[in-house]
């Protein structure tokens, strides 16, 4: 009989104790991976290689310091000199800020309204005969049109020495600066295949 009434008791006892565990335990959280990379701790080598740079410029490319400090949020602009035939200075940097899109469409328009400006006051002095070499021999050639391009979701290369495109993965815009036209579409798609979601230059938040 004893023996029957230790054994309900410690019954109980088991019981209670499984019965608290159940009512304070909680069920794991599931941990969600951070994607971005801090502007500050962003290295330009993430996206493009010097090596990789160079051989798709023409020439050896050397990363140049800035000398101005980015607005915050944004990460110091990728500034290269490549010495090929002739030296050439490039640069690309990236806004991954909240409402980028916004300000990305801005310049869209900034830039092809300037360039369409600059065309029409070309014609216009040409028309007037204002357009002759100077005294070097140098000849003013007209300036080129905006033209849109297929880099990331939209692109524009404009002023004969600029490309702007909104990437199609990560929340960002680049800007692409630097001489000729087929190298900057070139650079722009080499960037854009390279910069993710999980490298962008941008506070780190939870992956999609």
């Amino acid at each position: 009989m004893r023996s029957t009434l230790l054994l309900l008791i410690a019954l109980v006892f088991a019981c209670k104790n499984e019965s608290g565990t159940t009512q304070h335990e909680k069920p794991a959280e599931p941990v969600r991976k951070l994607a971005g990379v801090y502007p500050e701790n962003f290295k330009c080598e993430s996206i493009v290689t010097l090596e990789a740079l160079g051989q798709l410029l023409g020439g050896a490319a050397r990363q140049l310091e800035g000398a101005m400090t980015p607005p915050r949020g944004i990460a110091a602009p990728c500034n290269y000199e490549v010495a090929g035939a002739a030296t050439e200075y490039w640069t690309f940097d990236f806004d991954c800020r909240d409402g980028m899109k916004q300000r990305a469409d801005a310049l869209f328009e900034q830039y092809r309204n300037d360039s369409n400006s600059n065309i029409q006051k070309y014609n216009e002095l040409s028309d007037a005969g204002a357009i002759k070499p100077n005294d070097a021999g140098i000849v003013n050639h007209a300036p080129e049109s905006a033209a849109e391009v297929a880099v990331g979701a939209k692109a524009l290369d404009h002023h004969g020495q600029g490309l702007i495109f909104i990437d199609d993965d990560a929340p960002c815009y680049v800007r692409v600066v630097g001489p000729g036209f087929e190298r900057r579409v070139e650079l722009a798609k080499l960037i854009a295949k390279n910069l993710t979601f999980a490298n962008a230059p941008m506070t780190p938040r939870p992956m999609p």
